[in-house]
């Protein structure tokens, strides 16, 4: 069977080849997905995840590579691909006075759907999600949960192949999270929905996939089976802090009492949980807004000399 998706040789360049400000976010990126496959790409703020997921859904053009969604070509059929796929970006723009109910039945039309059929599949998401006393109810007036839940009735209206989650659950609190993770668990367990997420959490990765596609500017460090990568290939994980870190004394207080070594803008994390707790400190860096320069597996010896001058 040939794969649903389909990621050949992409790279993503912002800026002109003449000027100094080229920033490249995607760099040769392959991989293929499955029918069913549930998917996430895995990293921290800036590895090129939400990059990628525009890329997917055809919102950017890559500067090298082509991308295939059920045998389409993104470039060329860019309205067969997003009939296939529902998006769920990081940042929404709602309609902010408009009611929920109106905004839905519009999305539904938008998807091509039958006015008649466009207002059953509203009537059937607002109760799936929990709002259906709330239907007249504008998005300006929601809770961050409440946008969220909304937001993934959007992209799940139409009933698509594909579903593109970047950052679901991202600004919302843990009953708001596990509400959504509910919802999304039910929504694809008896459809064979492929699923592709990004988050830089790994309890979020872990509810909602079964494979683990690991991101590290722009590249691709780890793809497999996510209970494999966790347990077997991630037990030393790397963490390089960008060249304006502050102190040793800053950075050991913002991590905490997390098993780590440090040395400089370097953090080595050597432990069967080492992916869990690297996550966990580079959560809590970016937070303090301490920017990270990379966040990977630790091979010993896998640098040449001139990437260890450079990390020096």
């Amino acid at each position: 069977m040939d794969p649903i998706i389909k990621v050949e040789n992409v790279s993503k360049i912002f800026g002109r080849y003449i000027s100094r400000a080229r920033v490249t976010s995607l760099r040769d990126i392959n991989f293929d997905v499955r029918k069913g496959e549930r998917i996430c790409l895995f990293g921290p703020n800036g590895a090129g995840k939400s990059t990628l997921m525009k890329a997917i859904m055809g919102l950017l053009k890559p500067s090298e590579g082509q991308i295939y969604i059920k045998n389409y070509n993104v470039r060329w059929n860019p309205l067969k691909v997003k009939q296939s796929i529902g998006y769920l970006p990081s940042e929404l723009n709602f309609y902010l006075n408009t009611p929920c109910k109106e905004s839905l039945f519009h999305f539904g039309m938008l998807r091509g759907l039958s006015r008649k059929v466009a207002m059953q599949e509203t009537d059937r998401l607002l109760k799936l999600i929990g709002l259906t006393k709330w239907w007249d109810l504008p998005p300006k007036l929601m809770s961050s949960g409440m946008r969220q839940r909304f937001s993934l009735s959007l992209a799940i209206i139409g009933d698509p192949e594909i579903i593109l989650f970047d950052e679901p659950v991202a600004f919302i609190d843990v009953q708001g999270k596990l509400k959504v993770y509910q919802l999304v668990q039910d929504y694809v367990k008896d459809s064979a929905k492929t699923v592709i997420m990004s988050t830089h959490n790994i309890q979020d990765a872990l509810v909602m996939s079964d494979r683990l596609i690991l991101m590290d500017r722009g590249r691709i460090i780890v793809d497999g089976p996510i209970t494999e990568i966790i347990t077997k290939r991630c037990k030393s994980m790397e963490i390089i802090l960008s060249q304006d870190a502050p102190s040793e004394k800053e950075i050991i207080k913002v991590i905490g009492e997390e098993d780590f070594e440090l040395s400089g803008r370097k953090i080595l994390v050597r432990s069967e949980n080492a992916l869990q707790i690297s996550t966990l400190i580079v959560n809590r860096l970016q937070e303090n807004k301490i920017s990270v320069f990379s966040f990977r597996p630790f091979v010993e010896q896998r640098r040449t000399k001139a990437e260890t001058e450079e990390f020096s």
